[in-house]
């Protein structure tokens, strides 16, 4: 403890024990009075009258009357004259109590109009921009194979033309029988049968057999720009009802490429591969893998394709087709 704090602490102590002193040997003071007893007072609305009458006589008046002329023996003392009687007024009845008006009703003071809500303000919800459907890239044009050339048809030994000659002259005609064999004639080659994929006409270009050198089969017809979207709109048509890709968050933005290659009959020749894809992002990256698996499924669901057999060489080998999400709205 420092030194200041115990001098303070000795002032505080003498100090306390002077005050006690002080209060122990001070003399008592004045007695106090006790104060006067309350007097009951009781207030009375009405008080009745009272009236005031002149004290009694203590002689009563004689029975018989004095004769006249006779001398009273005793001088009757004189009685006082009566004093007179104070009419007292009757007290004024107290007035009556004024009703004291009473405060009208104030009129109702109309209540302050509500605050009406402030209209909040319409947060306008900006819709969310579509994505962009990305350019379908058109395929290329491949470079068609040239047809191979037809190798040059072996001269065909001339065949004798027939000799109409009458019944009769038998032995001529047996002069060209011997030592020539008669070939056999070549049966008329029967028209392919296409079913419903094709027309009526399609055999209309086939040469006559007038040409026996010329080669049989018609040459493939060039598909122009009509007829390889008329294609790819029956390839769409064909593989959508089986396409569904997967769900998930961004799957929208997947495109996968996928081509294929086709038989004549439309069935597929071989395992349909993955091109490309692109749209990946890392919300989809987990779905990526599953989008490509569904559109080769998709394909092989959809096979064999109803195409049409006259443009075989436009379509037996489909390089790029999209699959995303346009195929199956």
């Amino acid at each position: 403890m420092r030194r200041e704090e115990k001098l303070a602490l000795g002032v505080a102590v003498v100090a306390h024990a002077a005050l006690i002193a002080a209060l122990t040997l001070s003399p008592p003071g004045k007695s106090i009075k006790p104060p006067p007893q309350r007097m009951v007072v009781t207030i009375a609305d009405e008080v009745a009258d009272k009236a005031t009458s002149p004290e009694p006589n203590a002689q009563t008046a004689p029975d018989v009357a004095p004769a006249l002329g006779e001398q009273q023996q005793a001088a009757e003392p004189e009685t006082a004259p009566p004093a007179p009687v104070e009419k007292v007024q009757p007290a004024p009845p107290p007035p009556a109590p004024v009703e004291r008006p009473q405060p009208r009703p104030e009129p109702p003071r109309p209540a302050p109009p509500k605050p009406q809500p402030k209209p909040q303000p319409v947060v306008r919800h900006e819709p969310r921009p579509e994505p962009r459907p990305q350019p379908r890239p058109e395929p290329r044009p491949q470079a068609r194979p040239a047809p191979p050339k037809p190798a040059p048809a072996r001269p065909a030994p001339a065949r004798p033309a027939p000799v109409h000659t009458p019944a009769k002259p038998a032995p001529r005609q047996a002069e060209h029988a011997p030592g020539r064999d008669k070939p056999a004639p070549t049966p008329p080659r029967k028209a392919p049968q296409g079913g419903d994929r094709i027309g009526k006409d399609f055999l209309a270009g086939l040469p006559s057999n007038s040409n026996p050198g010329a080669s049989r089969n018609p040459p493939a017809q060039t598909a122009g720009p009509d007829v390889r979207a008329s294609l790819g709109m029956a390839l769409s048509r064909q593989i959508k009802p089986h396409w569904q890709g997967p769900s998930g968050v961004e799957v929208d933005k997947l495109v996968t490429v996928v081509a294929w290659n086709l038989n004549p009959d439309g069935s597929l020749a071989g395992k349909p591969v993955i091109v490309s894809q692109s749209g990946i992002t890392d919300a989809n990256r987990a779905q990526a893998h599953r989008h490509a698996e569904l559109a080769i499924r998709a394909v092989e669901l959809a096979a064999p394709f109803n195409l049409p057999p006259q443009y075989y060489n436009s379509w037996k080998r489909v390089s790029a087709f999209r699959f995303d999400w346009k195929l199956s709205q």
